[in-house]
């Protein structure tokens, strides 16, 4: 990556448990980037509210909250050890939250198409 490629801004497609981790991870590279997310907040699927949810009311976590929080910021210890969606939307809030993520983020924005700004990323021989 040249200097010049860290000041390009990265397009970052959904704010859920992964678009985060990217986003942070982006952050602490300090690599520009904007999210685009096309519900009105974080947490993804784990967002009830979000009608792309395909999370129920009863549904909790099928792995440990130790194997699934994020390294630099665990879950409490009132959460479960099988998290709620409750609790995995209220975490994933507190995450963007912590590291001011929702700024980078332009939410109700639904990505329909996505273009390179020119050819500098084609594989060679493209």
């Amino acid at each position: 990556m040249t200097t010049t490629d860290k000041h390009r801004p990265i397009a970052l497609i959904g704010a859920g448990p992964s678009g985060l981790a990217a986003a942070r991870n982006l952050q602490r590279c300090g690599l520009a980037f904007r999210g685009f997310e096309a519900h009105t907040d974080v947490g993804g699927l784990w967002n009830i509210d979000n009608p792309r949810s395909t999370v129920y009311h009863s549904a909790h976590l099928i792995s440990s909250k130790r194997t699934t929080e994020f390294a630099e910021f665990p879950m409490g210890d009132d959460v479960a050890d099988y998290p709620s969606h409750r609790e995995l939307r209220a975490y994933f809030t507190a995450f963007a939250d912590r590291f001011d993520l929702r700024r980078h983020f332009r939410f109700g924005a639904r990505v329909q198409k996505v273009e390179p700004l020119d050819d500098s990323a084609a594989p060679p021989g493209a």
